[in-house]
């Protein structure tokens, strides 16, 4: 089981880490959402459910084509990044504008990390 009070204060010593971070969200394997930090108004629940579907159409190729499951992605958008990490238990996400593709893959290995918890 994921402790909330962790995930939160681990997430929220990301935002000091990482400036040009928008939001870090924590959800279950199914999209609900544990914690959601969003620097504007944003549907938390829409964004966990979108990348939860994300990791599973990831899985799904993984496997066609013998590679494995779903670790980790980063996506690139028209105005920012989405970084996604999955483990055994927790989805994690967090979401980037276009000033922070320096700090990609500080974000990605401190989820990782964060992950593992």
């Amino acid at each position: 089981m994921v402790d909330k009070k962790v995930i939160e204060k681990k997430l929220s010593e990301l935002f000091d880490i990482v400036p040009e971070t928008e939001g870090l969200i924590a959800s279950d394997l199914q999209g609900k959402v544990i914690i959601g930090q969003t620097i504007t108004e944003m549907d938390h629940s829409a964004i966990a459910k979108t990348c939860v579907a994300i990791i599973k159409a990831s899985g799904t190729m993984g496997n066609d084509i013998g590679k494995g499951a779903f670790k980790t992605a980063t996506i690139d958008l028209e105005s920012g990044y989405v970084v996604i990490v999955k483990s055994d238990a927790i989805v994690l996400i967090a979401l980037a504008g276009l000033d922070g593709k320096a700090s990609l893959s500080l974000l990605k290995r401190n989820l990782i990390s964060i992950s593992k918890i």
